[in-house]
């Protein structure tokens, strides 16, 4: 069933969820937002992973959590009962993507992997993310992105060279995996309305990883070279980088002639585009120091506001340097719409971000909040597998739905 003109894009579509920590629940929020049902399947003991990242949070509940989590149902199912993985498996034959990201091998030992659910269910599309993903001789290593970032040569190349390595502020290869994976959904998902078979979506953080340095992973291949670690400025274009206000620093990137131009006229330095130490590119690649100290010199005579309201004004590239508060709290940010105000049954009236697709025709969902365990396990399982409530209320009895009230078996 496909979307109608102003419902979002993918109403129609069932997603079973077993992911937990970023990489895969961004993805099925992803989807959730685009308008699939997203049914998330958690354990008794505590539920997805990030449930217990506090602080900060509110009402018990995780910011980490809410802020991957909305639209979402969790159901609650014991995996390591033979029902509850009953369960699972009829609810996979009732969507039409399965996601799910524990090491490889897990979903086969419960008899929930591609293989074991496509003879009964060949339009079925599953997505697996792992560390190194199931074509890798590394398969069976599990992968986080701090070690992504590690042993593809990002941590490398970010900072200062006077500094050591350092890791992204954010989770950045999770969040890339996550977006990789719903891309590979929604080919597959476009295949299948051709074909009318499934496929298996195969992403790792390695490869991510790997693919997201683009254009510097191109560098070495040319030359053999590594490149060199530059911090906030560049190694094809100048000037690129953070400069001192008054009061606070801008991020500058005006790295070819005309933007250059601009900055200067900004600045009231009108000698310097015709300098001959900068201009042209690479020319102020070989004189940065001194035309960053010329750059420096003006920036901090005047508050940061006053030249970014003056320098956007002739055109020229220029951010404040904010911390996330000041971020959330700019006139950018309220002039996006980004912010949303949603009612979350546990920690109440809160503010949250929501997607950043904007389509004309079949607009995305209104952010909703992310469910409290075990929000929706009675409600899905009535809805989409048919159970009576006296079945429900059986399956709650004896642990194999609802959250555990006693030490956990052991997961996948």
């Amino acid at each position: 069933m496909g979307a109608a003109a102003g419902m979002p894009p993918l109403t129609g579509l069932r997603v079973l969820d077993f992911t937990r920590v970023i990489a895969g629940p961004y993805l099925t929020m992803m989807l959730a937002d685009l308008g699939c049902e997203v049914i998330k399947v958690e354990s008794p003991a505590y539920g997805d992973d990030t449930r217990l990242s506090q602080p900060p949070g509110r009402g018990g509940e995780s910011a980490i959590f809410m802020g991957l989590n909305r639209h979402k149902r969790s159901v609650v199912l014991d995996l390591a009962r033979p029902e509850g993985r009953d369960l699972a498996r009829r609810l996979a034959l009732e969507c039409d993507v399965l996601v799910e990201n524990f090491r490889p091998g897990a979903m086969q030992r419960l008899g929930l992997d591609d293989a074991a659910l496509r003879e009964a269910h060949p339009e079925l599309i599953y997505c697996s993310i792992s560390g190194y993903g199931h074509h890798s001789r590394f398969r069976d290593i599990p992968g986080y992105d701090p070690i992504a970032q590690a042993e593809t040569g990002l941590m490398y190349m970010t900072g200062d060279a006077s500094m050591p390595p350092i890791r992204s502020g954010g989770s950045v290869i999770d969040v890339l995996t996550g977006m990789h994976a719903g891309m590979g959904i929604l080919a597959a998902l476009h295949a299948r309305a051709q074909t009318g078979q499934g496929q298996f979506v195969d992403l790792s953080l390695y490869d991510t990883a790997l693919s997201s340095l683009g254009f510097i992973t191109q560098g070495p291949l040319l030359t053999g070279r590594d490149p060199q670690r530059l911090g906030n400025t560049s190694f094809f274009m100048a000037p690129n980088g953070v400069y001192s206000c008054a009061d606070g620093d801008v991020m500058i990137s005006a790295g070819n002639n005309r933007l250059f131009a601009r900055l200067c006229e900004g600045l009231g330095l009108p000698e310097m585009p015709c300098d001959p130490r900068f201009n042209s590119n690479a020319a102020r690649l070989t004189n940065l120091e001194a035309m960053n100290a010329m750059l420096s010199a003006r920036l901090g005579q005047k508050p940061r506001e006053e030249w970014v309201v003056k320098l956007r004004q002739v055109g020229v590239p220029i951010g404040a340097v904010r911390t996330p508060l000041q971020a959330l709290s700019a006139v950018e940010t309220e002039a996006s719409g980004m912010l949303h105000e949603v009612e979350h049954p546990a920690a109440g009236t809160m503010r949250t971000v929501g997607n950043a697709i904007h389509l004309s025709g079949t607009p995305l969902r209104a952010p909703a909040p992310a469910p409290v365990l075990d929000q929706h396990t009675d409600g899905v399982l009535r809805d989409v597998l048919g159970l009576e409530p006296e079945e429900i209320t059986r399956l709650r009895q004896e642990g194999t739905t609802g959250p555990a009230r006693q030490p956990a078996a052991a997961e996948a």
